[in-house]
């Protein structure tokens, strides 16, 4: 009875302390919120569905924020609204570093699309009309569009001669009806899908294909913002990342969100649509809100390359430097009340101490039987931890540089293409233009090495999605032999292609089929003696896609098939002095399987070897 009196006390005491500890940071949580506003640039759609759900549920308000979403238009400037004190915080583009060049006081706080969605849009009956034919009439742009602008520069044109206007609201009605502009600024998640509806025929460019991958949408504030109220800064920083980070997991529930709160012309498809595009977009290899400085000092190189800025910019006070938050209110008073408990229990472990020595001496023989055992196994599986962490680590930093790698090798390519271009007005001599061509062969092996390993890290973390669209086959694959046709001139190899069928549109993911393609082309060209042909047949059924990939190069040994299509597994061809990385076909296959098809090989005839690929198809989209 006495024991039992004591630990009674001790209770009492550790209850009326904890209490009186504690009590303070209920009153601090009970405090108001701080207001601010955030000045979206553009009207309520799933551009902006990161910030809804960080409002609706709940992250603002557990930092202590409340806040007020503002609709934009074509002709709100952003930056201004944020830099007069009417908002707080902004969603801008890439343009807003040339703000920052023109000593406006704005930091970035965080990225959310890594590629921009801007393009630029023509009404044409031939999608393969050329860039050249939007200097035929004006083009409306919206504000703000620096990627658009340094893509018509480095396209050769003069901004000064071309007839450049502000885009209206209705710009797309305009463009439909051709009684407006020819040529409109838009993004990928919004106009194409629209124009797709209603049957309207237009040629898309964008500016990745001129080397300039600019960030898309980022969120902002001015640097007296950064200063005076740096916590409320960081506390909006980390809300918004959660809010982005719940609208990827879930864009149906995000799509539901803003049809029920927030007032926007666009339907529950026209949404969905624009949640697929925004992932593909933001990436699922980086958080939402990264960015480096690195990326943000080549966007201002491309800027003075295309006269667009007089010097480079310090961006020292540009990029906010995120800092982690210091400790919480309630953490000391937490510690005291864990000690407290930590000594009430060990004050009851004296108490009952005596009662467990006979139970202790009993088992004793066990637990030294057991320990050697245990021992073994917390060594494998910290060394199991380790090899884990080591490996996770080593994979986001190979995903990382080759992401950072890809634009300036873009560059490279793009600018390869413009001296071909105008190969002939320059006089350039020939020897110069073989190594034009060289370097553009180089640049698009380096491109596919860098979408394999890519690939091969967005595998291994389990983060590869199959996203199929409408696509013009014969279109798709027209490109792709433009993309490897010079690799092809430079070993004298010869492509042909045949197509046993009339349908042209299917429903099936490009990036994925590209991906197959590439790399099985790529090593039919290489592996071809000088003078060979590399033949593609396709032959569209009504459920499956079966195209056959043939060369006529020295044969694979029967030995090698079963590891061919593994990680760093290569076919080491009977008289062939080529080598490869191993990732190409190992990449095959698994966009293959991810596809829900299956992949053959065999042997030509007389030589060669032969890949035939089966992928099942969807239902055929309906004609426009």
């Amino acid at each position: 009875m006495r024991r039992i009196s004591q630990l009674g006390s001790y209770i009492r005491i550790f209850v009326g302390f904890y209490l009186a500890v504690t009590c303070p940071v209920v009153a601090a949580d009970e405090e108001g919120a701080e207001r601010v506003v955030l000045q979206l640039k553009w009207s309520h759609q799933f551009q902006f569905a990161g910030y809804y759900m960080a409002k609706h549920l709940g992250y603002y308000k557990n930092e202590g924020i409340d806040v007020e979403i503002r609709p934009g238009s074509p002709t709100l400037d952003v930056t201004e609204e944020v830099l007069s004190g009417r908002a707080d915080f902004g969603v801008g583009t890439s343009s807003l570093l040339l703000d920052y060049a023109a000593g406006k006081p704005v930091v970035v706080l965080g990225v959310i699309y890594q590629h921009s969605p801007l393009v630029l849009i023509m009404h044409s009956e031939k999608p393969s009309d050329t860039i050249e034919r939007v200097a035929e009439g004006p083009l409306m742009i919206e504000a703000r569009s620096g990627d658009l602008l340094a893509m018509l520069r480095r396209a050769g044109f003069s901004i000064d001669q071309l007839d450049i206007r502000n885009q209206p609201q209705n710009a797309l009605e305009l463009l439909g009806n051709g009684k407006g502009s020819r040529s409109i600024s838009a993004y990928l998640t919004d106009e194409p899908h629209t124009l797709r509806r209603k049957g309207i025929q237009f040629a898309t460019f964008t500016p990745r294909t001129y080397g300039i991958d600019f960030y898309g949408d980022n969120f902002f504030t001015t640097r007296q913002m950064t200063v005076d109220r740096k916590s409320l800064v960081q506390r909006f920083r980390k809300a918004t990342i959660l809010g982005w980070q719940e609208a990827l997991r879930n864009p149906e529930k995000a799509v539901d969100l803003i049809l029920k709160e927030y007032p926007t012309e666009h339907d529950r498809e026209k949404l969905l649509y624009e949640a697929r595009i925004t992932q593909d977009l933001m990436t699922n290899l980086v958080t939402p809100g990264y960015m480096s400085t690195e990326r943000w000092q080549h966007i201002a190189d491309t800027f003075l390359e295309t006269e667009m800025l007089e010097k480079t910019p310090d961006l020292t006070g540009f990029v906010f430097m995120y800092e982690k938050r210091s400790l919480p209110k309630w953490f000391w008073p937490t510690l005291t009340g864990s000690f407290m408990l930590v000594l009430l229990l060990t004050l009851v472990s004296i108490n009952f101490r005596n009662l467990n020595v006979r139970l202790r001496q009993e088992v004793n023989l066990r637990i030294e039987a057991e320990k050697d055992l245990k021992s073994s196994n917390l060594e494998l599986m910290a060394a199991k931890k380790i090899s884990e962490d080591a490996n996770l680590k080593k994979t986001w930093f190979i995903t990382n540089v080759s992401h950072d790698l890809k634009a300036p090798v873009s560059a490279m390519i793009s600018l390869t293409q413009i001296f071909n271009h105008h190969s002939k007005t320059l006089e350039l001599p020939e020897k110069f233009n073989r190594f034009l061509r060289q370097l553009h062969s180089g640049g698009e092996f380096l491109i596919l090495m860098l979408d394999n390993i890519l690939d091969h890290s967005a595998f291994e973390i389990n983060a590869v999605s199959v996203c199929p669209v409408e696509v013009n086959l014969e279109k798709l694959f027209t490109d792709l032999i433009n993309m490897i046709q010079p690799l092809a001139d430079e070993k004298h190899v010869s492509i042909r292609v045949q197509w046993h069928s009339k349908r042209e549109k299917l429903l099936v993911d490009p990036t994925r089929l590209s991906q197959i393609f590439l790399n099985l082309l790529h090593n039919a060209i290489k592996f071809s003696p000088k003078g060979g042909v590399v033949f593609l047949d396709l032959t569209i059924n009504p459920h499956h896609l079966v195209a056959e990939v043939r060369d006529q190069g020295p044969g694979i040994p029967i030995e090698k098939l079963n590891d061919l299509f593994t990680m760093f597994g290569k076919s080491d061809r009977t008289g062939s002095r080529h080598s490869s990385t191993g990732l190409g076909l190992s990449i095959v296959k698994r966009n293959v399987e991810l596809l829900n098809g299956t992949i053959r090989i065999g042997q030509g005839v007389p030589n060669g070897a032969v890949f035939t690929i089966t992928i099942p198809l969807g239902e055929e989209p309906a004609p426009q």
